[in-house]
């Protein structure tokens, strides 16, 4: 069995700490674009930050996209959210799930983080080990979990991807594989969903993947 992980809100609480980022990054223009540009990326949570960043310019700041303004705007939206994250961890009760997985699964990592950035957060954490692969951004997480699948050769491994935005959701419905919405502050009108596994706790995942095989 595959099982694929989201990572902001996911692996780490970390989705509160993105979207303060980019009320900050664009509250240099003034308060009414960081509160535009933190409304647009909770309408599109799950996206790769570079797609908001260029939206943002275009549209609601009016103003030309080019490569040196995505690369300022990067710089500044690590550099807040980077220091926030070094504090924080995942839970024990995921932590457990991935020591004690042996060879009943394969455990992968699909995110909109720049991969560099996500495969340095890991490193940090000392969690990257745990992983069969990561797979970050610039890659949608549609083509991440086409990857996977193509891994397994013999294409006979159920894949469960656990994501907590409507973007996760998307991505594992349209590449037909079981979806699991991990529970979080920025995530309630998911929760309303007709027929959607959810999880509180990681305390609870093994149990909520037995009953999915």
């Amino acid at each position: 069995m595959n099982i694929i992980f989201d990572f902001d809100g996911v692996i780490i609480n970390s989705h509160k700490v993105k979207t303060l980022a980019f009320y900050n990054v664009f509250k240099v223009y003034g308060d009414l674009y960081g509160l535009k540009a933190k409304k647009f990326h909770l309408e599109h949570i799950g996206k790769s930050r570079y797609f908001k960043f260029k939206y943002i310019l275009k549209n609601i700041l009016k103003s030309k996209v080019t490569k040196k303004k995505i690369l300022n705007l990067d710089k500044e939206f690590d550099h807040f959210v980077q220091k926030r994250i070094k504090k924080m961890y995942p839970s024990h009760h995921l932590i457990r799930f991935l020591k004690n997985k042996n060879n009943l699964f394969n455990i992968y990592i699909s995110t909109g983080t720049p991969q560099a950035n996500i495969v340095k957060t890991l490193k940090e954490k000392k969690i990257l080990k745990y992983f069969d692969k990561v797979y970050g951004s610039p890659k949608s997480k549609i083509k991440n979990i086409k990857m996977i699948k193509k891994n397994d050769k013999k294409n006979d491994k159920k894949n469960i991807f656990i994501g907590d935005s409507f973007e996760d959701f998307k991505a594992a419905k349209n590449s037909n594989i079981e979806f699991i919405l991990k529970i979080n502050s920025e995530n309630l009108f998911l929760r309303k969903k007709a027929n959607l596994n959810t999880i509180n706790s990681f305390k609870f995942l093994e149990k909520k993947i037995k009953l999915l095989k």
